[in-house]
C-alpha cells in the first residue's frame, strides 16, 4: 500500500512537471509575438480594411508628426487636384528649407512631379507649392487640412503647415495618422507613388534633371512593406507611417518619436500577421437579393454586393458574424446599373470589428413613358376581350 502511495505521488509530480514544462515552452514560443516592446511615445497598428485597432501604445497622445504630415497633404492633393495640373512658384515664395528640391520663383512643375518629390524625398518646398496650387495660399490649405481630419471624425490633430516642420501648435496622434493613411491608400496613385524607388523631374537652366529617391528604408528590410512615409525633426524625433500586406490583409502601423522606427514597425507587422487572419465576409458582384421597382419597365431587379470585404479575426477563434442592411423598400425608375442603393454592414460580435460595403443596382430600368403606359394598358384590356 505504501509503495502504491509513493508511486502515485511520483506520478503526480511527474505529471505536474510535464504540464509546467509544456506551459513554459508555449509561453516562450509566444513571447516574441505577444511581448511587444515598442519604445515609441505613441504607436498603433490598425487593419486598413476596417480601421480596427490591433495594438496600441498611447495612440491618442498629441505629438509632433514631422514629415508624416505630408500624407494628409497628399490626400488633399489627390482629392482636389489633377496630376497634369501645372503649378507656378510665386515670385514671393520663401522656401521653408531642410529637405528640398530647390524650387525657384517663377518655376513651373506638374502636380505629379511635386507629389513624387514630396512623398519620396520629403521635399518641404514641394509640399508648400502643392498647398499654394490647390488652395491659393498655404493658410487656406491648412484650413482644408483641419477640415479634413474633422470630416474623418478625428479629434487628436491640429495642423499648421503642409510639410510638418515644427510648430508648437502642429500636432497629431498615432491613431489619427493611421486613419488619415487608411483614407489615402484607397487611392491607387498614392499606393503607386509610395513604393516608387526613383523619380526624375526637369530642372530648368541646368544641364541635368533632378532625381529623387524613396527614403523609406522599411521597403528594403521588410518583404511585405508597401509604404508609406518617414519623417524627422529634432522635436518630433524619428516618425514613421508604414503599411504592409500579407495573405490579402493590409495593416497600417504608426510610430512617433521612435529611435528604432524601422525595426519596431517591422515587429508590429509581424505581431499583426502572426495574431490575426483575414476572414472574408463579402464578395464583389455576389447577389444579395431582389428589390421592387415602381414606374419602370421591370417590376424588380437584383441587388449586388459592391466590393470584396473581410474582417480581421484572431487566429484560432471562431467569429460570430452578424449583418445589418440599409436598403429602401422599393426603387423608382429610372435606375442605372451600378448605382449605390444601400449598404450592408458585417460585424464580428466577438470583438466589435465591422466593415460596411455598398449595395448596387444589378440592372438598368427605364422609366415608363406616357405612350408606354397607354400601350401596356391597351394590352391588358385586350387580354380580357
Amino acid at each position: 500500500m505504501m509503495k502504491g502511495f509513493i508511486k502515485k505521488q511520483f506520478y503526480d509530480r511527474y505529471r505536474f512537471g510535464l504540464i509546467l514544462l509544456i506551459g513554459c515552452v508555449i509561453f516562450f514560443l509566444q513571447a516574441p509575438v505577444y511581448g511587444l516592446e515598442i519604445s515609441a511615445k505613441g504607436a498603433v497598428l490598425i487593419d486598413a480594411e476596417t480601421g480596427r485597432i490591433l495594438w496600441e501604445q498611447n495612440c491618442h497622445e498629441h505629438l509632433p508628426p514631422a514629415s508624416t504630415t505630408k500624407v494628409l497633404t497628399a490626400l488633399l492633393a489627390l482629392e482636389h487636384g489633377n496630376l497634369t495640373d501645372i503649378y507656378t512658384v510665386p515670385d514671393d515664395f520663401i522656401n521653408d528649407g531642410e529637405a528640398s528640391i530647390w524650387l525657384e520663383p517663377g518655376e513651373q512643375q506638374s502636380l505629379e512631379n511635386l507629389m513624387y518629390s514630396m512623398l519620396l524625398r520629403s521635399a518641404n518646398d514641394a509640399a508648400q507649392i502643392i498647398a499654394i496650387g490647390i488652395a491659393g495660399n498655404q493658410e487656406t490649405f491648412v484650413k482644408m487640412m483641419n477640415d479634413k481630419v474633422a470630416e474623418l471624425g478625428l479629434t487628436d490633430s491640429h495642423f499648421v503647415t503642409p510639410n510638418g516642420l515644427h510648430h508648437d501648435n502642429h500636432y497629431t496622434s498615432a491613431y489619427d495618422l493611421a486613419m488619415i493613411t487608411r483614407e489615402a491608400v484607397t487611392y491607387p496613385l498614392f499606393n503607386q507613388i509610395i513604393v516608387t524607388n526613383r523619380w526624375q523631374l526637369p530642372w530648368a537652366d541646368n544641364d541635368y534633371d533632378r532625381v529623387v529617391y524613396n527614403r523609406n528604408q522599411l521597403l528594403d528590410i521588410y518583404e511585405y512593406a508597401d509604404g508609406v512615409k518617414n519623417g524627422y525633426t529634432k522635436e518630433a524625433g524619428n516618425c514613421l507611417v508604414s503599411s504592409a500586406t500579407k495573405d490579402g490583409m493590409r495593416l497600417i502601423a504608426v510610430v512617433l518619436n521612435c529611435s528604432n522606427m524601422y525595426e519596431e514597425s517591422k515587429s508590429l507587422f509581424e505581431y499583426g500577421f502572426a495574431t490575426y487572419e483575414r476572414h472574408d465576409v463579402a464578395m464583389a458582384k455576389a447577389e444579395y437579393g431582389m428589390i421592387p421597382v415602381t414606374k419602370g419597365k421591370q417590376k424588380e431587379i437584383s441587388v449586388l454586393i459592391g466590393e470584396d470585404a473581410y474582417l480581421p479575426i484572431v487566429k484560432g477563434k471562431t467569429p460570430d458574424i452578424v449583418t445589418s442592411v440599409e436598403l429602401p423598400k422599393t426603387l423608382t425608375a429610372p435606375v442605372k446599373k451600378g448605382d449605390i442603393i444601400g449598404v450592408i454592414t458585417y460585424e464580428n460580435k466577438t470583438d466589435g470589428a465591422k466593415v460596411t460595403v455598398p449595395l448596387l443596382a444589378g440592372e438598368n430600368v427605364l422609366r415608363h413613358t406616357f405612350w408606354g403606359n397607354m400601350k401596356e394598358m391597351l394590352l391588358r384590356i385586350l387580354r380580357f376581350v
